[in-house]
């Protein structure tokens, strides 16, 4: 972010990131669906997505599992693309990368 952004600016952007990733996940058909996704506790990261600010750009990572049975690289591709368009039609943000991370297949 630019000097004239503050600690508050950048804690606003990642609660409302928290917010599209939460909204991304839950739009995209074939992720297992994990209780608390993205929820911060006690004002820490999750472990379920974390972000990075570097000047005007934003790095998320997103950490999920995808049910059996569905295309990885689909269900890869439309969480990266409702986060994508949700930060950019939200925010002032340039976004940087979307890493989705796969970390489990739950079979069902």
């Amino acid at each position: 972010m630019k000097d004239s952004n503050s600690q508050e600016k950048l804690s606003i952007y990642k609660n409302l990131i928290i917010s599209f990733a939460n909204n991304a996940v839950a739009q995209a058909e074939g992720v297992a669906k994990q209780n608390n996704f993205g929820q911060t506790r006690n004002n820490s990261d999750s472990n379920n997505v974390q972000i990075y600010f570097y000047n005007d750009e934003v790095t998320v990572d997103i950490f999920l599992a995808v049910v059996f049975g569905y295309s990885v690289p689909k269900v890869v591709c439309e969480v990266q693309e409702n986060l994508i368009q949700s930060i950019k039609s939200s925010t002032p943000l340039k976004v940087k990368n979307i890493n989705v991370n796969i970390t489990n297949v739950i079979f069902m």
